[in-house]
């Protein structure tokens, strides 16, 4: 029943879609910001809007001291006191280790804060086939950094994974507006009809369109996104992790400690890798239900561990004498499917005459043990980023997807000089 003692939440704005969540236009919350709008004593001039998450909104701006186009993350006011990320990334990049692979990594220009009215902030389609095996490459070679930096992300989904922009420097501001349109607008209107301000802004912005269908994407160059909820694993040894569900390890679904975060790293770029190579989720659920989501791991990679089969309250309704129960309601794909199959079913082709990846050469087969090691149970028995690096699928494929892809660069490169 009820508590009668606690009235209904109600919303105090009109939701609009594809924007930041108004109802955060709060104190503690998201500054309200609008395209002209300057910061750091105007050395930084918002002119388009790059996108939002649920602590920060991103925008385009213009830097008047070093004359380039920036990318301004301005934090909610709750969050700006431990900017935590940007303690991440500055000491990724004073990192002794200065290989090639912080190429992947997003480099902090500068870091500032201001107070504002809502408290104190800071600052369907598939890639082509080898496009995937470099992007593949890619953020492996991302998260071999971090994780030799003793950091480990622990947010690792497709939104976090970003594609460099072209250049913008030497356009101008209207030039600008020219190829990607000018910032789309629409009134924030409150429930009761006051006005929302100081709080919020009069206008919601959407992102600008930067997008490409990913079948024209021959030459992706891969940055490793948002580092909020990242951590030095000697200073967090049993950290809580917020991946999203569809992506964490099974030990977080099983209430297992977290006692080596890079192994569940490891297990989340693989669910993403799949997706990333093909065309569809690795696991297909109902709402994201994490007992779905389970089933799915099973369904997909065999039985886990005794002591994760056993102690699963709700297996009886996947699972009858350790067959699937294929006619379950809940699952969005009812249908009894081994990683192999899957790998069939991702939409490179469905037979060996059609599939796109080298048949002859062995590349499914590999690409199956890749996946098959990221996607290990126990997560002392996955391999390291680096070992993953010498694994045939990376050796053969990814890896030397990349280097053509920077070879072709450079041949580019030289051809315009």
């Amino acid at each position: 029943m009820a508590d009668s003692s606690c009235p209904p939440i109600e919303d105090t704005y009109h939701p609009e879609p594809d924007v930041e969540y108004l109802e955060d236009y709060v104190p503690g919350g998201y500054h309200p910001t609008l395209i002209g709008d300057t910061f750091c004593s105007g050395r930084y001039t918002v002119v388009h809007k790059l996108g939002f998450g649920g602590y920060s909104t991103i925008w385009l701006a213009w830097d008047q001291q070093l004359q380039r186009y920036v990318s301004l993350k301005i934090l909610t006011a709750r969050e700006s006191p431990v900017s935590h990320e940007g303690k991440v990334l500055q000491y990724l990049m004073k990192s002794d280790i200065t290989h090639a692979r912080k190429r992947f990594i997003p480099p902090p220009l500068d870091q500032f804060s201001f107070h504002g009215p809502n408290g104190h902030h800071d600052g369907n389609f598939m890639f082509p086939a080898d496009t995937a095996r470099s992007t593949a490459a890619q953020l492996l070679l991302g998260l071999s950094y971090l994780h030799a930096n003793g950091i480990c992300h622990e947010d690792l989904h497709l939104r976090n994974f970003l594609l460099r922009i072209p250049n913008l420097d030497g356009q101008s501001t209207t030039e600008l507006y020219e190829r990607f349109g000018k910032p789309s607008e629409v009134p924030i209107r409150r429930v009761d009809g006051k006005s929302g301000e100081p709080h919020a802004p009069p206008l919601a912005i959407f992102p600008m369109a930067l997008s490409i269908p990913a079948n024209k994407e021959h030459s992706p160059e891969i940055i490793i996104s948002d580092y909020g909820t990242s951590f030095n694993v000697s200073e967090t040894p049993t950290p809580t992790l917020y991946t999203p569900a569809l992506y964490s390890p099974p030990e977080d679904f099983l209430n297992e400690p977290i006692n080596q975060p890079t192994a569940a790293d490891i297990w989340t770029l693989g669910v993403n890798l799949y997706e990333v190579l093909g065309e569809r989720p690795l696991f297909e659920t109902f709402a994201w239900d994490r007992d779905d989501i389970v089933g799915q791991m099973i369904n997909t990679l065999g039985q886990p561990p005794a002591r994760w089969w056993n102690s699963w309250a709700k297996r009886s309704k996947f699972f009858e004498d350790g067959s699937w129960v294929t006619d379950f309601r809940r699952i969005h794909t009812p249908v009894f499917r081994r990683l192999r199959q899957r790998l069939w079913d991702m939409g490179r082709g469905e037979t060996e005459q059609t599939c796109e990846w080298d048949v002859a050469g062995g590349e499914p087969r590999a690409l199956e043990d890749f996946l098959r090691a990221m996607m290990t149970f126990g997560p002392a028995e996955r391999p390291s980023a680096d070992q993953l690096l010498g694994s045939e699928y990376m050796v053969k494929w990814a890896l030397p997807a990349w280097e053509r892809q920077k070879r072709q660069k450079s041949a580019h490169s030289t051809e315009e000089r």
